[in-house]
């Protein structure tokens, strides 16, 4: 299986490799080369240099996420946000047993893409984000409200078929709505019929990973 980050415009720092046991792993780090990782944290990462020729960088680093297997042939991935550190041995193995096909961590605080929709609203990172059109456009599909919402910094899933159409789904609403990945996955997973088994804890605090995001998150 493959663990996949992105790191874009040197939003965050590229984190060791931990060699994992119980699963053959590769390491795949998705890179705009703005500037290229430290070479000492680089050891164990295959690099993937795209240059972003004039795209955002917050968009950019949304193609290895939603498409992890445009990045690597193995059958299984865990993506990974740049703010995260492995911290376990085991977590490659364990995270990916839990696929079924797709497992994420239950967002902390709200259930609902509506409720984040409006929370995103107020956060600097999204100013001129369309969140409140895109809410909207999901109830007029008849989105319900509270279907569930899922913290997407930690994702393992295994390639079926399904799972590639639930990339291709959710790419399609993160071009044409918000670059809030958060917002448009349930509606994504809903239309394809998919959803995540749990993870245990919560993206800040498990047994697996520390949260470790720089200073421009």
């Amino acid at each position: 299986m493959a663990i996949i980050t992105a790191i874009t415009d040197g939003y965050d720092t590229l984190k060791p490799v931990l060699p994992q046991r119980g699963v053959d792993v590769e390491w795949v780090c998705v890179t705009d080369g703005e500037p290229l990782p430290d070479a000492d944290a680089a050891q164990g990462w295959t690099l993937v240099c795209e240059p972003r020729r004039g795209r955002p960088a917050n968009r950019e680093a949304k193609r290895p996420k939603l498409r992890p297997w445009e990045y690597t042939d193995a059958p299984a991935s865990i993506w990974i946000d740049g703010s995260f550190r492995v911290v376990s041995d085991r977590f490659a193995a364990e995270a990916l047993a839990l696929a079924d096909p797709i497992a994420q961590f239950e967002h902390p605080w709200r259930n609902c893409l509506y409720d984040e929709a409006a929370a995103s609203v107020l956060l600097p990172k999204y100013a001129g984000e369309p969140l409140a059109e895109q809410a909207a456009h999901y109830r007029t599909r008849g989105h319900p409200e509270q279907w569930g919402l899922w913290a997407a910094g930690v994702l393992a899933r295994r390639h079926t078929e399904q799972v590639r159409q639930l990339g291709e789904a959710w790419a399609h609403e993160v071009a044409a709505w918000s670059v809030q990945d958060q917002v448009s996955q349930p509606y994504a997973l809903r239309t394809t019929g998919l959803r995540p088994a749990p993870l245990p804890g919560t993206h800040f605090a498990n047994p697996w990973l520390t949260y470790e995001g720089s200073g421009r998150h």
